[in-house]
This record gives C-alpha cells, structure tokens and sequence, in this order.
C-alpha cells in the first residue's frame, strides 16, 4: 500500500480544502443513520423504494447528505475520530484510497450476511468496498460517422469527433490509461497517453457524465468511451448510437459503500450495508439499468441484455490498478491542465 498524504488526499478530491471540517458534532440517537450518497436518479430510488423499508424494518431515521466519494472522504479524514457519516458511498479508486487512509472500518463478513451471494471481486477482502452496483465503460459510437470499432485505437482516424472524459473522473484516468497502453506505457507510465491523445483528429473534453450524455444527445460527439448503461439509456431514446467491445478489452468500475472506522452508529450501518447487498435493493435500480453485485439477482432477459449481468459477463471486465494510479493523481491532474487547459 502506498503512504496516505495530505497531498494525496488533495490530489484525489480535486484540491478542495478540507480545513473547518472537524468541529465537534452533536451526539445523536442510536436509531439515526446518516449517509452521504449520489444524487440525481440515486437518490431517488433511495427515497422511493429503499428508504421507507429500511426505516419501518429497523425504526431508523435515515438523512442523506449528497455529492459523490471524493466529497466525503476529505469530511471523514478532517473527523476521522468523529465522522459526519455513518456509511458512504465510493467508487472503487476512493475506496483503495480510503482503505490506505486507515478511514474504514474492519467488519467480520458474517455481520453482513447477503456479503455472502455478492461476486467475490466486489467485496473484502478482494476489494475494500462494499459494492452495490458494477459498471462497464465501453466504446459508444454512431454507425453514421464510422464503422463499427475493433480496437481502441480505431478512435485514432480522421473524420471524428472523440469524447475524451476529463480526467477530474474515474473514468478519465481510465481513457487516458488505455491511451498510454496504446502508445507502449500503462498504468505505471502515464506520459504516453498524453501523447497520444494529443494526436486525436477532433478531441471534445466532456466533464461529468451529464455533460457527456448531452454531448451524445446533440451530436457533438462522434465516439467515446462511457457508462454502457448510460449509452443503452441513450439508445433507448432513439439517439443514434452503438457499443463495442474493443479486441483489448473494457474496463469495469465497482461501486458501492464504506463505514467509517468511528461510526456513531455502527450497529444501523451494518444493517444498511447488509440491505443494499441484498437482491431486493439491487432489483430496485435495476429498471435505470445499474447492475447488480449479487449473483443470485435474477432480471428478465430483455432487461438482462442491457447489464453487465452473469459470471461471465463480470469476468471478462478488466480493472485498474488503483494502488498503482491513485498516488499519481496530483501529478496526472497538474499535466493535464498543462496540456488541455480548458
């Protein structure tokens, strides 16, 4: 494992400060959960179909602070020994990240029993994560503007427009990683990617998946790598666009949750976790086409066509080597401005 440093730390939440965070808080009852989550469509499914059971099933009172893993890791660390949340949620990098930090608990998996249906690469000790939902990143492209891609490097022609994810997003470090494994370097030797990109016809930084879900919508992007669901959401919408499965592979995210090592209320967060390992939670999210971690999950086919669903489909998902890239993100995110200010 890599040294947690405060520069580290910055270089992971975009170089936001993290100073006033640790004020003393006022204790609260042992019934309350407090979990910093995503918003947008997240939070209301949370709301909808999660929240409502869990309170009447365990005579909680659940409140949610939003924004997404890189917001709250720098809140846990400013109160490591008194954290605002008693569960958050993460993506894989922060994970590793908050693993190295020393911000999670150590749970014995029998205190979370469905941990035991849920694919082994996505929960301890493979990954120090608890993870609800798993995620593809693919090649979306339209078929009126190019044929349909082998490889990554196909996006390296003339005559389109490429999506490139800013690299402030997982999926960023991602493309730019897959850019250098194209121009002979890889996750331990980044600078090739740079290169590379740099020799794209037309290059369009999208920032965020709304921004490049619009870009899709209007037709300013001929081709990129992004969320297959998102694209299956886009094709469903009658946006003229397709996926393919490069000869190298795709990338696969993992995306779930963490308690705090200091939880106030440790007992509830368990039983929070416990729930969204369950089929019942998974199945909630499953019509806005976020794949299920559980293996005993069952959708109808049609829908299944559009997950990343079944043994094989997860095994043949490649990750990235977080411990590898995540103490580079500093320096990754200072070049990037460097040679793509915008």
């Amino acid at each position: 494992m890599q040294d947690f440093t405060r520069r580290g730390a910055l270089g992971l939440i975009g170089g936001a400060t993290v100073a006033g965070l640790a004020a003393p808080r006022l204790a609260r009852a042992a019934t309350s959960l407090n979990i910093g989550t995503f918003g947008g469509t997240y939070e209301s499914i949370l709301r909808s179909s999660v929240i409502p059971g869990f309170e009447a099933a365990h005579g909680a009172s659940v409140s949610l602070e939003l924004g997404i893993g890189n917001t709250f890791i720098p809140k846990v660390i400013a109160s490591r020994n008194n954290p605002p949340f008693d569960v958050v949620y993460v993506n894989e990098d922060e994970a590793i990240f908050g693993d190295t930090a020393g911000l999670w608990a150590d749970i014995d998996p029998a205190e979370i029993p469905n941990l035991a249906d849920v694919y082994d690469m996505a929960k301890p000790p493979v990954l120090p994560q608890y993870t609800a939902m798993i995620y593809e990143f693919g090649l979306a492209y339209n078929p009126d503007k190019m044929d349909a891609p082998t490889s990554w490097e196909d996006l390296w022609q003339s005559g389109i427009t490429v999506g490139v994810p800013h690299i402030s997003a997982t999926y960023g470090i991602i493309f730019l990683m897959i850019a250098a494994q194209l121009n002979g370097g890889g996750a331990e030797n980044m600078a090739p990617g740079f290169e590379k990109l740099k020799q794209l016809d037309d290059m369009m930084i999208y920032k965020g998946v709304t921004d490049g879900f619009g870009k899709f919508q209007r037709g300013e992007m001929d081709a990129a790598l992004f969320y297959t669901h998102r694209v299956q959401l886009l094709m469903d919408d009658g946006i003229n666009l397709a996926l393919a499965t490069p000869e190298e592979g795709t990338y696969g995210m993992r995306t779930g949750m963490q308690i705090p090592a200091h939880a106030a209320n440790m007992d509830m967060a368990k039983e929070w976790v416990n729930t969204a390992m369950s089929p019942d939670y998974q199945l909630s999210f499953a019509p806005k086409l976020y794949s299920p971690s559980n293996k005993t999950v069952e959708l109808p086919a049609e829908l299944a066509a559009k997950h990343v669903y079944g043994a094989d489909k997860i095994n043949s998902l490649r990750f990235a080597d977080w411990g590898v890239l995540n103490p580079q993100k500093p320096d990754l995110l200072a070049q990037w401005n460097k040679e793509f200010a915008n």
